[in-house]
């Protein structure tokens, strides 16, 4: 029978911790990006390089002396780990990790944390915000009402607003749901609690077999009102919503990026909004981060000339943060982290968090 620690039944083997280096007496972390979320107090002994903000250049040299290294959105790459002779652990203090290089953690024998589903009902109310302000056009109104006289001239903005009707209401609503976890499950939730009466979910693209419960992806994309993209992002997701799939939306559709950039063509949808071919678009990622004036053809230069992209918002990948969120990142990355320093790394309360580990890739 496997070591049971503390009683637990499960039979998880108690494994011992990771010997430090040599010239090490406890822990060096390196905290590459302090400005998201502060850490919570941990159970053991260590030194720390805290920063506030770290640019891609700046990695390699500041993680040289780490033991462990925490990251939460910028991409430690293997040319930076490569300078990191004593790097043991990679943790992820995000629910996201579609940048870290698995095989080469796995190869180099270092262990990657991450917080699964620490964010899944701020963004979830994220969408719902989201959508709101993109139906009812609250953002270009508030801008109206603010910076003109238009509204005291015209009495009313409705027309200007949506020339081609009013606006549908959730009751009107097919949901199109790209990708079906956690994320997607409780948006599914929120959606039918608000009144949406049909929600498809997606099949993989180019899928021959539709799954139960699934819906065909062309399908999904032709019938659907309102896309919320929550998919992981992979090779085979790059590019998803490009201009073929736009092109098959309904006039009225609205698609909402909640995932990552990238997976919706940024320039095809940019055309798409220009030509008033669908309803509008949201996003609270995109493919270069952070973004701003010129970085992607959603935020054209005004400044040069270039045209507006309308009935598009962005919400600069804030839609994780709440309260709530933050103290279960926190909670998480500290556990897991105390885990590995501790040898429990196979303990049912953590094996969630882990990614790579012993030399394999976990999940």
């Amino acid at each position: 029978m496997a070591d049971t620690p503390n009683g637990d039944s499960t039979g998880w083997t108690l494994q011992k911790p990771p010997p430090l280096p040599e010239g090490y007496s406890k822990h060096h972390i390196v905290f590459l990006e302090a400005v998201h979320v502060p850490l919570a107090e941990l159970p053991f002994e260590f030194t720390m390089d805290k920063y506030e903000r770290t640019f891609p250049e700046q990695i390699a040299e500041r993680i040289k002396p780490a033991t462990i290294v925490i990251s939460n959105v910028i991409n430690v790459k293997p040319s930076d780990m490569d300078q990191a002779p004593h790097l043991q652990l990679l943790a992820v203090l995000a629910t996201g990790m579609a940048w870290v290089d698995k095989p080469y953690c796995a190869k180099r024998g270092i262990t990657v944390v991450n917080t699964p589903s620490a964010n899944i009902d701020a963004v979830s109310e994220h969408f719902i915000g989201l959508y709101f302000a993109s139906r009812k056009r609250i953002p270009q109104i508030d801008h109206s009402v603010k910076t003109s006289d238009e509204w005291i001239k015209t009495n009313s903005l409705s027309k200007k607003m949506w020339p081609d009707g009013p606006p549908l209401g959730c009751k009107q609503e097919t949901l199109g749901i790209i990708g079906y976890g956690a994320l997607g499950q409780n948006i599914e939730r929120l959606c039918r609690g608000l009144g949406f009466p049909e929600v498809l979910v997606a099949e993989r693209k180019g899928s021959a077999k539709v799954r139960e419960g699934r819906v065909d992806f062309g399908e999904v994309i032709r019938r659907s009102t309102t896309f919320v993209i929550v998919c992981p992002k992979e090779p085979e997701t790059i590019n998803l919503i490009d201009e073929a799939e736009l092109n098959m939306m309904r006039k009225e559709a609205l698609v909402i990026n909640m995932a990552r950039g990238g997976i919706v063509n940024e320039a095809a949808l940019a055309k798409a909004l220009k030509e008033g071919r669908i309803f509008g678009a949201a996003a609270d990622v995109l493919d270069t981060e952070p973004g701003g004036p010129g970085t992607t053809p959603l935020l054209p230069d005004l400044s040069k000339g270039e045209e507006e992209v309308p009935n598009f918002i962005v919400s600069a990948h804030v839609a994780w943060i709440s309260g709530v969120t933050v103290q279960t990142l926190q909670v998480i990355n500290r556990d897991a982290m105390t885990a590995f320093v501790e040898g429990r790394m196979y303990d049912p309360k953590v094996k969630a968090c882990v990614a790579v580990h012993d030399g394999r890739i976990w999940k």
